[in-house]
């Protein structure tokens, strides 16, 4: 032990114990090193030397919550990249429904319009395709409706 400073031991000795960041170890070295020229008590070496153990024991803690708080970090940006994929792949389908109730709607106004039907024998061909094209918008719908 050195007994000109005894906490510059301490501090090796922790910096030894605890894998923390070169950073948060420097900052204290330095600080210690600033102690060298005063005149210290044993009371005031024992106060400093539980001060230094009590801040290394907090700064693991903060070291391992800032680490944990990262991989929450990557977790929630994952989560929000996987949406984001999502809500564009339902943007896409409810465009292709939309250009395909476009071109039904278009063919509707170029053919001619379509003999009555007699009563109750059936439906026309047209209202057909148009109870398809209703029937497959709606099954996007309800499916779009499941990814939340």
């Amino acid at each position: 032990m050195n007994k000109e400073n005894p906490l510059r031991d301490l501090v090796d000795r922790l910096n030894t114990q605890y894998k923390l960041s070169p950073d948060f170890k420097h900052k204290v070295t330095r600080l210690i090193e600033k102690l060298d020229g005063f005149p210290l008590g044993p009371e005031q070496m024992e106060v400093l030397a539980g001060k230094l153990r009590e801040t290394y024991h907090r700064q693991v803690l903060i070291e391992a919550c800032r680490e944990d708080g990262l991989k929450s970090l990557d977790k929630i940006q994952l989560s929000l990249n996987a949406y984001s994929n999502a809500l564009n792949e339902i943007t896409q389908r409810l465009n292709q429904a939309e250009v395909a109730l476009e071109r039904l709607l278009t063919l509707k106004s170029k053919a001619p319009d379509p003999p009555p039907p007699p009563e109750n024998k059936g439906i026309a061909p047209f209202d057909k395709q148009k109870a398809k094209a209703m029937i497959a918008f709606v099954n996007l719908n309800s499916k779009s409706g499941r990814l939340n």
